[in-house]
Parts: structure tokens; C-alpha cells; sequence
């Protein structure tokens, strides 16, 4: 902050002591980076396990689990014929939609379900939950490749907390797991390109060819994990070769340029690479093509994806993924446009700072361009270079590369971007005011948000005035800034981290209950009554998913029915044997006379006022066939 001065005592770190001059940094120098992996290892493996904890089942996670559970029943190759098992045309359909997306989920949940015990349900999480661990792994070794261990500690960190990642790692979602193949191709880019600088135009012998096939194998797992995104890293490495050929001396440059191109290492290892991945991913995509045709192609391009109905806007979209560090990464853009435009030769930390800036650039443009496309992974693809610019920025600023006094725009700028965030009711004024309806309320709420602006600026403004020539007091209030940040990611993430899903919750209870009492006495059948979920109104993911996906774990072959009133029971097709009756929702209720007639013994109480109410009973209904049943329309209370 300030003009330095020229003259005075120099300090152990080249500054100038009480002059406002370049200064100490806010950290010493990094230690050396074997300190900070086992670090990152924590902060990887930590939160994510005590999240998982807490694990979701959201759909369309209960489909991947029945999936998972089809391989284990033979259906290894195309798991699409076992929706014919489904009664319910609207959850054979969801099903079907899942099941022709890539098998490699499928695969790990299959595998996780036949080492555990009794097929437990929270085995369908842990390959996401593992490809997460992976990818805080991989934010760090990306940011350490291109500016060094603490941007890399930082970035590791901001990912580690991220809400968004959080989610993804608690429920049975290929999204983790194709964005962690993805990441690793890039980073086997990454030290491909860097074990070339210096030597000849072909080195594609020794460790650069392993980093190749490496390559390849990650793009493999990508295509095998969810189609198309894993080729997203395609534009961005490309775009990265052209602006590293555009800085090439006039005299370094070939007279034909597509000879130039055409023996470009990195672009021959691309391709070598390339080849590796769809060689690898070939023989199930053209086994799926000769079966289904046209509607696993449809299927493909346009998958099951809980926020598949929403289209935010850009700026909602990124706002939404990072609110503490949007205007960070956006300031770390601008420095690096402006490095590698003025910087005479491209150094490591300008080459990666460009390649982070053409990766943000690609992702914010595929959602627009694959409207019908996966759009959690897209925009979990886009988090990864915001937080990488992010912790670049809150690098330069610790280490006084870049000037304190930029503090004055970055700190009304995050101010504006939490507090978009935070209130609900802001963007709700804003979008009311662009089209020119505006309340009493809408007035107030936007009057408040000036004023809090305004507080801000006037705030930022007098501590650059007080700070200005005093190093000491320049590096309490970064310290502070950047510790407010820090505290925003980590509280977001924290909170994510210790939510339960109450229906999760319920339905391991009812798995428990009757695991119990099928141990005692095996069930024969089980009959759930529940609503008509063939209506035409019902909309979005099948509320019966999560039910069926955790009474055929835990009853594998039992055969199950399904009823739309209770009335059924009774009926002339009604089950024999030794059932398990369950009562889904609070529309289906018995009177405990009618449960004395039909000789239901309650296992496991539904919560009352709950969503997801649940009621279920053992009994042996063979016993009461011979009987004399009055009318449950009369019976029931």
C-alpha cells in the first residue's frame, strides 16, 4: 500500500523496516513439500470419512445401487434387461436411464457389496468416496507441478471442504470417480510436458512414455465411469499447445506449420494417449451400440442427474461452486492473462497459471454448449481450476508478489459474493428489479445490501490509509482477510459434512429391524403398499427407488409385490406365507384391529409427520386366508 521508499535499513527478507516496501512475506519460505503430503493426506481422507458417516441416498444413487446389486446377479456386461423385473413402468424407466450409462461404477459397487457383509447398502458409497480422497490428492499435486507445495497445500484444502465435492463423496454417484480420471489425465499432461522442457522434440522413451500410457489409462476409466466428460481435457490441452506455439520465436517456428504441428511432441503423446483410452473403452461402448442403438446414444447424451432441470446462469453457477474465493480466482485469471502477455519467456508458474486459465475457460463453456449433460460432474469439473486460480492468488498475496492494495477491490468484491450467496432473498430483489417488479420488501433488502457495500469499501479504504508504509500493520490486516476466507470455506464445509438425511436414516433403521426378525424367521415374500407411482403426475426422480434398493439388499431373491392400497392384502391374489408388509407414506394406515385380523406383528414404527414415513410388519398370512375379513374401509381409523 503505497509508493516504497528507496532508503533505510533493509530487513532478513529484502524489505525495508517501517517503510512500505516489498516487506516480509506473510509466511516464511514452505518447508519442504514431504511435510505437507502427509498433511494433505488428513485433509483428503478426514472429512470425507466422517461424512461418510452420514452417508446419502439421493437419487439417482438408489438405481446405481441396484444396479451394482444386477451385476452381482449375473448381469455383468449390460444390466439394462433387469428393469424388466421392475413392475412399476416409472422405475423401470428410471432404472433403465441409469443403467445405460459406462458400468465402471457399477463394477466397484458390485465388488464392494460382495466383500461386505449382507450386501450393506454403504458399500455402494465407498467407490466415490475413495475417487474423492483422490482428487484432494490430485489438487495438490497439480498445484504443486506448476507454482509449488503451498499452492498446492491450499488448493488440497479448499477442495477438501468444498460443499459440492462433499455431497458427491456421500452418495453412489459416478461423478467423483470420472472427475478423479479426468483430473489425472491433466496431471499426467501436466509432468509429460514438464519432463520435456528442455530436451529434444521427441521424448517419448523412459518415464515421459509411462506418463503417456498413464495418460491413457485415466481417460480410459473416465469414459468407462461416464461418457464424454472425460474428453473435456481433449480442448484444454489443445488450446495449451496452441498458446505455447503462439509464444514461440518467429525463428523457432517451422515454414509450414502444419509440420510443425504434426511433430509436436506433447501433440503425438496426446494422441498416443488418446488411442490408449478408447481402446480401452471401445469394446463396451460398441457392445451397448449393437444392443440398444439410438436409445443408448440418447441415453448417453443425455443422463440422469439430480440437477438435470436446472440451467443457472454463469455467474450463479460459479457464485454458487466457490462464493469466499470467486473474486480470488478471478484476480489470479487477470494476473496470469497479464504474464503471459508481457512476460519475454514463459517460465514454469506463467505455463501453468495460462493452462489453469484455459481449463476454467472450456468449463464454463461446455454447460452451455452439452445443455442435456451431467451437470453435477460439469460443474465439479469447473470447481477444480477455481480453486487451483484461488489458491494462486492466496499465494501471491501471502508471499507479497502481488500488491496489498488490491486488497481494496477483493475485499467489497467477497463481501458482495457471500452475501449473494448467503441471501436467498437479495437474488430474489435483483431478479425482481431486472424485470421491473419491486416491493416494499424487495426495496428494503436492496437498500440494506447498498448499505452493507458501502460499509465495506469505506472499511477497506481507511485500513489501506492506516496500514499505508507500515509492513507490520500491511501483514496483520492480509492475514486477517485471508483468515476470514479460510473460515467461510471451512464453516461451509463443516456444515455439509455433519448433515444427516433423515430418510437415509430411516430406512437403515428399517434394514436393521428387519434383518432382526428375517434371522429369527425367514421372510417368503414381501408385499409393499405404497402410492400409485405409474400417475402421470408425479414428476422427477421415483420415491421408490431408495425402498427397493434397500429391501433387495437385504432380502436378496425374496420375491416382492407391490400394492396400491391396503385393500389389497385381502384381496384374491393376496401373498401367503411368512410377508413383510410395508406401508409407505401416511395415506396407508391400519387400524390395530385390522392388524390383529390380518396377525401383523409391527417391526419397525414409521417417525409420525415424517416425509418419508415408513411402517412395517412381519406376518405370517396363510394363518389368516381361511378367515372372515370385515372391510378396511371400515376398520381403518
Amino acid at each position: 500500500m503505497g509508493t516504497f521508499s528507496t532508503s533505510g535499513p533493509m530487513d532478513r527478507w529484502g524489505g525495508q523496516w517501517g517503510t512500505g516496501g516489498p516487506g516480509r512475506p506473510l509466511v516464511r519460505p514452505a518447508p519442504r513439500s514431504g511435510v505437507f503430503f502427509p498433511l494433505v493426506v488428513l485433509l483428503a481422507v478426514l472429512p470425507g470419512l466422517y461424512a461418510l458417516n452420514w452417508w446419502n441416498l439421493t437419487p439417482p444413487g438408489p438405481w446405481w445401487g441396484l444396479r451394482g446389486l444386477a451385476v452381482l446377479d449375473g448381469w455383468s456386461i449390460d444390466q439394462s434387461p433387469a428393469a424388466e423385473n421392475l413392475k412399476p413402468a416409472l422405475e423401470a424407466r428410471a432404472f433403465k436411464a441409469v443403467a445405460l450409462q459406462p458400468p465402471l461404477y457399477a463394477w466397484l459397487e458390485a465388488l464392494g457389496l460382495a466383500i461386505g457383509s449382507d450386501h450393506a447398502p454403504s458399500a455402494t458409497v465407498v467407490p466415490s468416496y475413495v475417487a474423492g480422497v483422490f482428487i484432494v490428492l490430485l489438487m495438490y499435486w497439480q498445484g504443486r507441478l506448476w507454482r509449488g507445495p503451498g499452492v498446492g497445500l491450499v488448493a488440497a484444502v479448499l477442495t477438501a471442504f468444498n460443499p459440492h465435492l462433499l455431497i458427491q463423496m456421500k452418495e453412489a454417484s459416478p461423478s467423483t470417480l470420472t472427475l478423479a480420471a479426468t483430473l489425472a489425465a491433466m496431471h499426467c499432461y501436466g509432468r509429460h510436458f514438464r519432463m520435456g522442457v528442455g530436451t529434444a522434440r521427441f521424448y517419448l522413451k523412459g518415464g515421459g512414455l509411462s506418463w503417456v500410457i498413464l495418460g491413457g489409462l485415466a481417460l480410459g476409466v473416465a469414459l468407462l465411469s461416464m461418457g464424454g466428460i472425460g474428453l473435456l481435457c481433449i480442448p484444454v490441452i489443445v488450446l495449451h499447445q496452441a498458446y505455447l506455439r503462439s509464444e514461440m520465436a518467429p525463428l523457432e517456428r517451422q515454414e509450414r506449420p502444419w509440420y510443425g504441428w504434426w511433430n509436436n511432441p506433447s501433440l503425438l503423446a496426446g494422441s498416443i494417449a488418446l488411442a490408449v483410452g478408447l481402446l480401452i473403452a471401445a469394446p463396451w461402448y460398441s457392445w451397448m451400440i449393437a444392443t440398444h442403438g439410438r436409445e443408448f446414444l440418447a441415453g448417453l447424451l443425455n443422463p440422469p442427474d439430480p440437477l438435470g432441470w436446472e440451467r443457472p446462469t454463469l455467474f450463479a453457477r460459479l457464485n454458487d461452486l466457490a462464493p469466499a474465493t470467486l473474486p480470488l480466482a478471478l484476480f489470479a485469471v487477470i494476473r496470469s492473462v497479464k504474464a503471459a502477455l508481457v512476460s519475454e519467456r514463459d517460465d514454469r508458474a506463467t505455463v501453468g497459471g495460462i493452462f489453469w486459465v484455459l481449463w476454467l475457460a472450456v468449463a464454463a463453456l461446455v454447460p452451455a454448449v452439452w445443455s442435456g449433460g451431467p451437470q453435477t460432474t460439469m460443474s465439479l469439473f469447473l470447481l477444480i481450476p477455481l480453486n487451483l486460480l484461488a489458491a494462486q492468488a492466496v499465494s501471491d498475496l501471502a508471499t507479497r508478489r502481488a500488491s496489498i492494495r488490491w486488497l481494496s477491490w477483493l475485499a467489497p468484491a467477497t463481501a458482495v459474493s457471500v452475501v449473494w450467496w448467503v441471501s436467498g432473498d437479495l437474488q430474489g430483489a435483483v431478479i425482481a428489479l431486472s424485470h421491473g417488479h419491486v416491493g416494499p420488501r424487495s426495496a428494503l433488502g436492496l437498500h440494506l445490501a447498498l448499505d452493507l457495500l458501502i460499509a465495506v469499501v469505506w472499511l477497506s479504504r481507511g485500513l489501506d490509509r492506516w496500514a499505508r508504509r507500515r509492513d507490520l500493520r500491511q501483514r496483520r490486516v492480509l492475514a486477517s482477510f485471508l483468515l476470514i476466507v479460510l473460515v467461510t470455506c471451512l464453516a461451509d464445509g463443516l456444515r455439509e459434512v455433519t448433515f444427516r438425511h433423515l430418510e437415509t436414516r430411516e430406512l437403515m433403521n428399517l434394514r436393521a429391524a428387519v434383518l432382526l426378525r428375517h434371522q429369527a424367521r425367514p421372510f417368503e415374500g414381501i408385499s409393499v403398499v405404497g402410492p400409485d407411482l405409474d400417475h402421470p403426475m408425479i414428476e422427477g426422480p421415483t420415491p421408490g427407488g431408495r425402498l427397493r434398493f434397500i429391501l433387495r439388499s437385504t432380502l436378496p431373491g425374496v420375491p416382492e409385490v407391490n400394492f396400491t392400497s391396503t385393500d389389497q392384502l385381502l384381496g384374491p391374489n393376496r401373498p401367503e406365507g411368512t410377508q413383510l408388509v410395508v406401508l409407505v407414506g401416511p395415506e396407508h394406515r391400519l387400524s390395530y384391529a385390522t392388524q390383529a385380523q390380518l396377525g401383523l406383528e409391527a417391526i419397525h414404527p414409521g417417525q409420525t409427520g415424517h416425509a418419508g414415513l415408513l411402517d412395517a410388519f412381519a406376518t405370517d398370512l396363510a394363518s389368516t386366508r381361511h378367515a372372515v375379513a370385515p372391510s378396511l374401509s371400515r376398520s381403518r381409523k
